[in-house]
């Protein structure tokens, strides 16, 4: 829905609304500004608030209006949902192709510490952000490898997953990403382990 309609839409639910809160208007009024009769607005506007709220009265009572405003809350109802799920795809997204550039960063420095010899020793210090990513990961319901793979020969395994699995997400390839994921686990099921 573009954004002028949306507006629109959100002014006229607003401008039905005023006859559907004017009960409660009029008895503020009366209570806190007009029932005090020496009070200035009691003297300047005397019952200047009863052929008004009357007509608002009147309108709200229509059937026709009720049926209007309960039609258009339901639209508004639908279109806030609509929009708030689409921004917490949006975010999903966006999460996920961060995820996805951290992946592919940590298979790069992984890559450039495993030509020195000492897995997994010569990740200690990645530690940290490859369990931080791994954890973001499983909350999005991707397969991640476990401590097992820090027993394996070399970090092959682990580059080779964040590269792949991390270049499918920032592309925004989500459901390849999870099957990618997946398709690893029976590789490292079956590796032996040093």
């Amino acid at each position: 829905m573009s954004k002028w309609l949306k507006q629109l839409l959100f002014g006229i639910w607003g401008l039905l609304l005023i006859p559907a809160i004017t009960p409660i208007l009029e008895k503020w009024l009366e209570e806190n500004i007009f029932s005090d009769p020496n009070g200035m607005a009691a003297t300047v506007f005397p019952n200047a608030t009863a052929p008004f709220f009357d007509n608002l009265l009147a309108l709200g009572q229509q059937r026709w209006f009720k049926f209007t405003l309960i039609f258009l809350t339901g639209i508004v109802i639908g279109v806030s949902l609509e929009w708030l799920s689409r921004k917490s795809d949006e975010r999903k997204a966006f999460e996920l192709r961060s995820l996805g550039s951290k992946f592919r960063s940590l298979s790069d420095n992984i890559k450039i510490r495993s030509a020195s010899s000492g897995w997994p020793d010569n990740v200690r210090d990645l530690k940290p952000a490859i369990l931080s990513v791994l954890i973001s990961a499983k909350k999005f319901d991707l397969w991640v490898p476990n401590e097992h793979v820090y027993r394996l020969p070399d970090a092959s395994f682990l580059c080779e997953y964040f590269s792949c699995v991390g270049k499918l997400l920032e592309d925004g390839h989500f459901d390849e990403a999870n099957s990618e994921a997946l398709s690893w686990k029976p590789f490292l099921d079956q590796v032996k382990v040093s």
